[in-house]
């Protein structure tokens, strides 16, 4: 969907906070809930369809956008990032040598803003913002905007470190670690708001997709608050709940393909395979 069609869709503007858009949201999935146009209810899920479509789209194009990524010249033509061109343009093992100590200089970059990002994470956890209703409480809110904001300078940050280097196991750990907390933020967002009470499909649906999401909650807080507290990582259980979290949510889309939880679906989805990438990458190191 077009994202100047989504800020129509929720009444708001392209200079509207994040806050307002939210507020904006809400107001208009009450107005369009199908319980209170049981004559045209048809509509109403098609309405309600749609408001979800563009929130997610708008939070996620800001998390995108907002911060400026570098751009890129003479690498479109060569395909290499210009930086790296400029390093590797001469031979020899001098400046093999200089490489070497570049990527051991990335990384020392990238692990910088990992533990930065899993610091943001481990306080989303700790203050408990994956409940909505203690989020929205102003002292809640200001902290939950600081871990976003965090998330998004750390996601960009390692944007600019994939243009760094051609190494296949940096970019790899670069690429995993930033669509995990690009797709954590997502699922952050998701506002768990159930449609319909009298469509028995809406209702069975969001019980299952529930069912999904509370594994995959478990999950996230065990790897980013829980062990650290308790001084020990229970891996497989969280492998298993990611597992199942993923079995879930796949089965929510294939029995439920009409139902107005597609977009929250597809959204953990997401969050659920890009997190069990993580596990499997960071922590069989």
């Amino acid at each position: 969907m077009d994202i100047s069609k989504c800020y129509k869709i929720l009444n708001v503007s392209e200079t509207s906070t994040n806050e307002d858009i939210s507020r904006s949201y809400k107001k208009l999935a009450v107005k369009y809930h199908p319980d209170k146009n049981r004559n045209r209810i048809e509509w109403a899920n098609n309405a309600m369809k749609d408001l979800n479509i563009a929130y997610a789209s708008i939070m996620s194009f800001r998390f995108q956008e907002e911060n400026s990524i570098p751009k890129e010249n003479k690498a479109e033509k060569t395909g290499k990032p210009a930086s790296v061109q400029k390093r590797r343009k001469k031979s020899g093992p001098y400046n093999y040598y200089k490489e070497q100590n570049y990527d051991d200089l990335l990384i020392k970059k990238f692990i910088k803003l990992r533990e930065s990002a899993k610091d943001s994470l481990y306080r989303f956890f700790q203050y408990n913002l994956y409940n909505f209703h203690i989020r929205e409480k102003p002292v809640n809110m200001g902290i939950f905007n600081r871990i976003v904001f965090n998330l998004r300078r750390v996601f960009h940050s390692i944007n600019r470190l994939l243009a760094e280097t051609e190494d296949k196991e940096l970019l790899e750990h670069f690429i995993i670690f930033k669509e995990m907390i690009f797709n954590f933020y997502k699922a952050s967002e998701c506002l768990n708001i159930i449609d319909s009470y009298s469509n028995q499909v809406d209702v069975d649906a969001y019980r299952m997709y529930r069912f999904g999401d509370e594994a995959l909650h478990e999950a996230g807080k065990e790897i980013f608050y829980s062990r650290h507290n308790r001084g020990h990582f229970n891996k497989h259980h969280t492998s298993s709940n990611i597992i199942k979290s993923i079995r879930i949510f796949k089965k929510t889309l294939v029995v439920y393909p009409g139902s107005t939880w597609t977009i929250e679906t597809k959204i953990k989805l997401e969050y659920a395979l890009s997190l069990n990438r993580y596990l499997g990458l960071f922590f069989n190191e």
